[in-house]
């Protein structure tokens, strides 16, 4: 008759086979990862001979191959830390157990390296969303970021600052002086609807065209380009009192839109993330007016959607009227 087992002994047992089976697990990833990384230094050599050969026209020919290495063989943050994390993890377990063997792969780990290249090839990861997050980044090598320096760079930070006694608020403080009315803010009004449409003539009900503020001239590029801001007037007192804004349109949002629309400029993918873009512009317009000390107190964006909740399309007259009320009306409170 068999002696049964003492608890104690078979729970020692237990732990034993349990933190065995765990460190084979781990001895497991750490082959693994080590043909994961092999096989991915492998395809970015790969890269770096098929880049040389057949792409060589994008690169200046004294740094040729030192720029198609550092692009091809540069790793990211996450990367690095996880490298880091396996390789203290692969010292543990060398430390603890003393066999090397088991952390190295041997021929049939490395013989699935063509796996790896075949789901490389294949895209496997790939996703739509992953366009949305790469627009979403910093880098500002998107559209997005793009439009937005190029506006404000080519038009926003040279006509809005002040120089030689000349600038936005100057001649807005003018205009009031001239025309007797009241600007709601002394900042520029820029429209950005999320459908990026905005006619030529910002329609409303409760807006009218007035006289525009006075043209200004500024050399760019051996070129005298006219700068002017229209003004609209809007037709509901708030207070008592009738204001005037300067303010227009965000016009790479227009040119986005007319590119949407011409088959031989769009492509699917800029159809899929055309509100990525749309918030990615504002963002970093935003970001560019309000971190550059002559244009921070000059802009105000209006970012609004284009369609209420019934579907219809949005009066920006009124969303700018109610915009205006609850802040002229607490301004008035506090005073």
């Amino acid at each position: 008759m068999a002696v049964p087992q003492p608890t104690a002994d078979r729970c020692h047992d237990k732990k034993y086979k349990l933190f065995k089976m765990l460190g084979e697990y781990l001895d497991l990833c750490i082959r693994i990862s080590v043909v994961v990384f092999c096989a991915n230094f492998i395809e970015r050599l790969c890269s770096v001979s098929i880049e040389y050969i057949f792409y060589k026209k994008y690169y200046l020919p004294e740094d040729r191959l030192s720029t198609i290495i550092r692009r091809a063989c540069t790793y990211n943050v996450n990367t690095i830390w996880l490298a880091i994390m396996l390789l203290l993890l692969g010292f543990a377990r060398f430390g603890s157990t003393g066999n090397l063997k088991n952390l190295l792969p041997n021929h049939v780990y490395l013989a699935c390296m063509p796996l790896y290249w075949v789901f490389s090839f294949a895209q496997l990861s790939y996703r739509p969303l992953g366009y949305a997050h790469w627009i979403r980044g910093t880098h500002g090598l998107d559209y997005a970021a793009g439009m937005a320096s190029n506006y404000f760079h080519g038009y926003l930070k040279l006509a809005l600052p002040e120089r030689n006694d000349d600038g936005l608020k100057k001649r807005m403080q003018v205009y009031e002086d001239t025309h007797s009315i009241n600007f709601a803010t002394d900042r520029l009004i820029i429209l950005i609807p999320d459908d990026m449409f905005v006619k030529g003539i910002i329609v409303s009900d409760l807006l009218e065209k007035a006289e525009p503020l006075e043209t200004t001239f500024i050399n760019r590029a051996g070129v005298n380009r006219p700068f002017k801001h229209a003004v609209y007037r809007l037709k509901r007192q708030i207070n008592g009192t009738t204001y005037y804004f300067a303010m227009e349109g965000a016009t790479p949002m227009l040119s986005f839109f007319e590119a949407m629309n011409s088959q031989s400029s769009t492509s699917w993918q800029m159809r899929e993330m055309k509100r990525e873009i749309w918030l990615k512009f504002a963002k970093h317009l935003k970001e560019l007016t309000s971190s550059w000390p002559e244009t921070e107190h000059e802009v105000e964006l209006f970012i609004y959607n284009s369609r209420n909740l019934n579907g219809e399309s949005a009066d920006v007259g009124e969303l700018l009227f109610a915009h205006f009320e609850a802040r002229l009306g607490n301004k008035k409170q506090l005073n």
